[in-house]
């Protein structure tokens, strides 16, 4: 019991281990798609709404970027990428502290999103147009929450005062965050950030994120309401001045927005004056183009990068005297001499004596061959089987036998 007690705790800390070396990795590549995503859309992309909203979906391949050949591979990988892994093989409180952080984030999100909806489920429900509307007494900006069951939210002020036409393109405004898939955007933007919270940016780009889609938003929302944008602005600045008379506390929040970060009303105004009628067939095309770009950077980054378990063909030889290892030696050479199948290794006698005298080999031999690594240079395992001088035959059969019942192991290759 108490060795599968402690096989158990070294599984758990291998997991930690693997999972932290990859999300660490990827937290850094961020870094440069950051920097990236920053600068197009401050310069080439500054006024092309949909393909600065499309520049986000560059985050989704990051998650997988942890595996690739690149970081065992190439020069710079090796240089900038393998002290984390080594740091943490030797400091494993170091995984345990990073997934608790991923714990803090995610449950901090979580808790909000359960008192966000325990307050709207308190809220009285109205129908407009047959879609169901939450009115609350507070000042706050319309908005829409959820992503299975979406439920709008405006302030009672508005329900008020607003004549149909101007609370339809409101709940028009909120439904398409809904039909554009904003709400599924806004989750999985959270479920990168707390994998990759070491990431400092995030906090800044969920900013910028939301202000992009809510441009998008806008220009759809006008674009289908059939208003001109001085309309649409003008009802923007309106819900601004209603809900500052509705409440001193209030610190100027866009209206629609729903997101309390949201100051800037002037950059707003201006986005959508700057608006201009577009082809239904370019805004599509724009996310189509999106999402196979999305879709080929994750198959290109998978087929860069090591698989799940990887077969190992690495082959060594190495001597052991009782108190030390006497030699250990892993060439090409070897694999000339030495093969194996399922259930022998053949070695050829004469040549492989000969190497061994021309080495100094001394001690027991050993052959260690086969089996299976996650990444190069971090868990695995291989068989091994004892050559004994003095055969008869050419070719020296050697049985060894493959562990198949090995919890352990089988656990480790799903990983």
């Amino acid at each position: 019991m108490q060795e599968f007690w402690d096989r158990g705790i070294s599984f758990i800390n291998l997991c930690v281990i693997y999972y932290t070396m990859q999300l660490i990795r990827c937290a850094m590549i961020s870094l440069l798609v950051f920097a990236f995503v920053f600068l197009m859309r401050k310069t080439l992309l500054k006024n092309k709404v949909f393909l600065k909203g499309a520049l986000w979906s560059l985050f989704v391949p990051v998650l997988f970027v942890g595996k690739m050949k690149f970081f065992y591979e190439n020069t710079i990988g090796i240089i900038i990428f393998t002290w984390w892994t080594q740091l943490l093989i030797k400091y494993v409180w170091i995984g345990w502290l990073y997934l608790g952080g991923m714990m803090f984030f995610g449950g901090r999100l979580i808790f909000e999103r359960r008192k966000l909806k325990k307050l709207v489920s308190s809220m009285e429900r109205k129908n407009v147009d047959g879609m169901a509307v939450y009115v609350t007494q507070m000042p706050v900006t319309p908005s829409v929450i959820g992503v299975l069951q979406p439920k709008v939210i405006i302030p009672e002020i508005m329900w008020k005062e607003y004549d149909q036409d101007e609370l339809r393109t409101i709940l028009l405004h909120e439904k398409t965050h809904i039909q554009l898939g904003h709400l599924l955007f806004y989750l999985l933007w959270d479920l990168i950030r707390v994998l990759l919270w070491m990431n400092p940016l995030f906090a800044l780009a969920t900013k910028f994120f939301r202000e992009d889609m809510e441009e998008i938003c806008d220009w759809v929302t006008i674009q289908q309401s059939k208003e001109k944008a001085y309309a649409y602005g003008k009802l923007l600045l309106k819900s601004m001045r209603v809900l500052q008379t509705e409440s001193k506390d209030f610190n100027l929040f866009a209206a629609f927005v729903g997101d309390k970060e949201y100051r800037n009303i002037r950059r707003r105004v201006m986005k959508i004056s700057q608006y201009k009628p577009y082809k239904r067939i370019v805004a599509v095309s724009t996310f189509m183009a999106a999402m196979l770009c999305m879709v080929g950077a994750i198959a290109w980054i998978k087929n860069s990068s090591y698989d799940r378990y990887n077969e190992n063909d690495s082959m060594f030889i190495y001597g052991y005297n009782g108190e030390e290892v006497t030699f250990f030696e892993d060439s090409e050479l070897l694999r000339q001499m030495i093969s194996y199948d399922d259930t022998y290794v053949y070695v050829g006698k004469e040549a492989f004596e000969e190497f061994l005298q021309k080495i100094n080999a001394t001690g027991d031999v050993f052959i260690v061959f086969g089996g299976f690594y996650k990444l190069p240079g971090f868990v695995g395992t291989g068989y091994s089987c004892y050559y004994e001088s003095g055969s008869d035959e050419p070719v020296v059969r050697i049985p060894y036998e493959k562990p198949t019942d090995d919890w352990l192991v089988a656990l480790v290759k799903v990983l």
